[in-house]
């Protein structure tokens, strides 16, 4: 093999071998690298793609508050513990103190054990009142937002929409009331399975500040479409928003607590133990870990009482529930009437409509309306989330 000489290979031309080498060894595989993870910059038009197999890109993180996770608790420690942080009932019954933001997993498994019927009704409603309050909470912002887009639609500024809802509504539960008729068209084709209320951030969850006579951005568009899609409306046709608006709105909170103790008593029902169910809805689904059925059920029925991971889901179900079925169709109208008259969400008036509800009809309207008298639950009605950033998740001892 001949060899190469190289003493007469002048200066510049080693630099042009050296430059080559580098950019073989160095940038084409860097460039390489940055474009399979996605980092490098964007192409342009005319430049070529290596198709590459990149992993799922992970899921948004949930914005929530700062928690503070107790350990698991029986029920005489969850009493210290709700002493422990001044959540005394007759003090929010009056309106002196706010509820604390406790959040229980579920509920102990001794409740039913305990001697005292006042302490497992204590146990039961301060477990119950932060998991109404937080979930009204919810819907509250998104009605807010909801009634600020229509009412920029219709040209009202928003200092003179906010004056007209604090005008409209003494209390903050009754700060919302639909004046009918603005309709929008939805910018997607949202589906409304697979959406979960409140579940990750994005941008269609960022609120804008609407101009009065404006049309409605993209942004709020997306927003519309799927908070439509979650309230059981066709996000791909026109969406009313005053509709959607009498679906968007709060359930009250004497009410809820009563339906809860009624289909749970106070929370020691089997369901209630081993599923966190407590306002006795149903399941028709075919896996076991969608339900479980009840000892005394009929022949051929093959109904059971739904699961939920824990009470906060129960309750969003719940109120999800009521929001949307046609079967409460009533409920949602005769809400939004109290509204529009700028009146406080009636409990006893609105337990008229939930007739539906149970097989027992009006025995079970009137039962639920007893135990609201009896343990003066509308006391509740006005309560009102400690404005603090922490959020309390308490595990519980459950039934095994």
């Amino acid at each position: 093999m001949a060899k190469v000489d190289t003493a007469g290979i002048p200066a510049q031309r080693w630099l042009a071998i050296g430059s080559v080498l580098v950019m073989v060894f160095a940038v084409f595989p860097l460039t390489l690298a940055e474009l399979a993870s996605g980092s490098g910059p964007l192409l342009a038009p005319t430049g070529f793609i290596i198709p590459v197999t990149r992993p799922a890109a992970p899921a948004v993180a949930q914005v929530q508050q700062p928690v503070t996770v107790q350990p698991k608790l029986d029920a005489q420690n969850l009493l210290a513990l709700f002493k422990e942080k001044n959540f005394t009932l007759d003090e929010v019954r009056t309106g002196e103190r706010p509820v604390p933001r406790i959040v229980l997993a579920g509920l102990p498994r001794d409740l039913g054990k305990m001697d005292s019927v006042d302490d497992r009704k204590q146990i039961f409603v301060n477990t119950m009142l932060p998991l109404l309050l937080l979930v009204n909470e919810e819907i509250e912002r998104d009605r807010a937002r909801l009634m600020a887009l229509r009412d920029s639609m219709k040209g009202v500024p928003a200092d003179a929409a906010a004056k007209a809802a604090v005008t409209a509504a003494p209390t903050p539960a009754n700060a919302n009331a639909p004046i009918g008729g603005t309709v929008v068209t939805a910018a997607v084709r949202t589906p409304a399975v697979g959406v979960t209320p409140h579940a990750a951030a994005d941008p269609a969850q960022t609120a804008t500040t609407p101009t009065p006579g404006a049309a409605m951005s993209p942004l709020d568009q997306v927003w519309v479409a799927r908070l439509a899609a979650r309230y059981g409306m066709d996000p791909a046709r026109k969406i009313d928003l005053d509709a959607l608006l009498r679906r968007v709105d709060v359930v009250p909170v004497s009410m809820a607590l009563a339906q809860a103790a009624e289909e749970s008593g106070w929370g020691t029902s089997r369901f209630a133990q081993h599923g966190n169910a407590l306002f006795g809805q149903l399941t028709w689904s075919e896996e076991e870990k969608e339900g479980i059925t009840p000892r005394n059920r009929h022949p051929g029925d093959t109904s059971r009482f739904r699961k939920f991971e824990d009470l906060l889901e129960c309750v969003r179900v719940y109120m999800q529930n009521l929001n949307t079925h046609d079967a409460y169709a009533q409920f949602r109208a005769t809400r939004a009437s109290l509204r529009r008259q700028g009146k406080p969400l009636d409990t006893m008036l609105l337990l008229n409509t939930l007739d539906k509800y149970s097989e027992l009809g009006p025995v079970y309207v009137k039962a639920v309306r007893s135990l609201i008298r009896t343990n003066n639950l509308r006391d509740f009605d006005q309560a009102v989330l400690h404005n603090e950033p922490q959020q309390i998740v308490v595990q519980v001892k459950r039934a095994s």
